[in-house]
């Protein structure tokens, strides 16, 4: 596991070892990374489910301006903090020890607005529609704000939700990525070239 692009390209992350810990591959790492490129400098990213802190530590790597790591568990964050390290970051991030949904409603409650949110539950997780409810109902996403939601192909994903859509579906295996966007948000970005992409 690496940190593929960026000012800390190449560093090697620290793996869970029976955290029980599911980090997204490095394949649809960076997938997902080409796809939010135009958006990223410059941007505030929020990491849910964060793990190892791979995702965000990508995103802090390719010029995000801050990055919040939530997780809920203490080895996950211990984890984390390791590679942030690694990495040589000691600015531009704070992480939160929470569980997603009070983690999210604080963030909510501080008026904080994200650009990218990215959230990667266990593939057994199951309240998906619950926690989309919630993110885009707080003030974390704004009009060009996009969510993205990592899941097993055959998880039960809704389409829409009140205030959100579902604008790009993108499948590797049975891993895919859907992102979300505001009803009353901008059509044409990021580059959503299709609704569903197999690739």
């Amino acid at each position: 596991m690496r940190v593929i692009s960026g000012t800390c390209r190449g560093r090697q992350l620290r793996g869970p070892r029976g955290l029980g810990l599911r980090p997204t591959g490095d394949r649809l790492k960076e997938t997902l990374f080409d796809i939010l490129a135009p958006r990223l400098a410059q941007s505030v990213f929020v990491d849910g489910f964060a793990g190892t802190g791979a995702i965000g530590i990508e995103a802090l790597s390719r010029g995000a301006r801050e990055v919040v790591f939530i997780d809920s568990s203490r080895e996950g964050i211990a984890l984390l903090r390791q590679n942030l390290g690694i990495c040589g970051l000691a600015e531009g991030f704070r992480v939160m020890q929470q569980d997603i949904f009070p983690a999210l409603r604080s963030l909510g409650r501080l008026g904080f607005r994200a650009d990218l949110i990215f959230l990667d539950p266990p593939y057994d997780w199951g309240p998906y529609r619950d926690l989309l409810d919630t993110l885009c109902s707080s003030s974390l996403v704004g009009p060009a704000s996009l969510a993205i939601l990592e899941h097993h192909r055959r998880a039960a994903i809704p389409e829409s939700g009140p205030g959100y859509r579902c604008v790009r579906r993108v499948r590797q295996g049975d891993q895919c990525l859907s992102f979300y966007a505001a009803l009353d948000g901008p059509s044409g970005s990021p580059p959503l070239r299709a609704a569903h992409e197999d690739l």
